[in-house]
């Protein structure tokens, strides 16, 4: 599966302790049981969609804006977490190194108000489609389950171009699953149709 991502508003929080600065940095990155709207169908995260990618081994990066080289945390190193939390949703934390000027400067964004949204990279192991009001026959998809995490990341705004494509890819998979089940009917109602034409012929 292709590698895609989502952002969620409004849930990063500096989490100072007394005067100084913040000595954990949180937020939320995924939230269960809502529906977004991706311009071509709709799309929500069932609970325990989780479940699966961090019952394994893992090894989830913390970045800024998704770039590898703005790291902030690592669940390896044990200067980030990702876990579900009593919600059933996606929350991250990380420790900032205040020796580090892109850490130092995120934490000033962060508590400035300036950044407010938090994103996750991911990968699909199961979905399933069903009816959407706004969509139709198949509008809608569920993840059911998570194969695998790769980073959280609080970002300045919405990758709404990388959302889009993303979009675009799995409508383009479904819409080929869904030409694979029509002609897997179309194929079983001409086995039908021959056997009865044979048991005719028969007669």
């Amino acid at each position: 599966m292709k590698q895609e991502r989502r952002t969620f508003t409004g849930t990063v929080i500096a989490r100072a302790e007394g005067e100084g600065m913040p000595k954990v940095i949180g937020g939320i990155a995924a939230v269960i049981n809502s529906v977004t709207d991706l311009g071509y169908f709709e799309e929500v995260i069932e609970q325990g969609a989780f479940d699966n990618a961090l019952s394994k081994e893992y090894d989830i990066r913390c970045l800024f804006n998704h770039e590898a080289e703005l790291i902030l945390g690592r669940t390896l190193s044990g200067t980030c977490n990702v876990f579900v939390n009593a919600d059933g949703n996606l929350e991250y934390t990380w420790v900032p190194d205040y020796e580090n000027p892109t850490h130092m400067s995120v934490v000033r964004s962060i508590m400035r108000g300036d950044i407010t949204q938090s994103s996750f990279a991911f990968t699909i192991k199961e979905q399933k489609w069903s009816e959407s009001t706004k969509y139709g026959s198949m509008g809608k998809r569920t993840i059911t389950m998570i194969e695998d995490l790769y980073d959280v990341s609080p970002v300045t705004y919405p990758a709404y171009a990388d959302t889009e494509a993303d979009a675009r890819s799995v409508v383009a998979l479904r819409d080929q699953e869904r030409e694979i089940e029509e002609a897997k009917r179309s194929q079983a109602a001409a086995d039908v149709l021959k056997l009865a034409l044979l048991r005719y012929e028969n007669l």
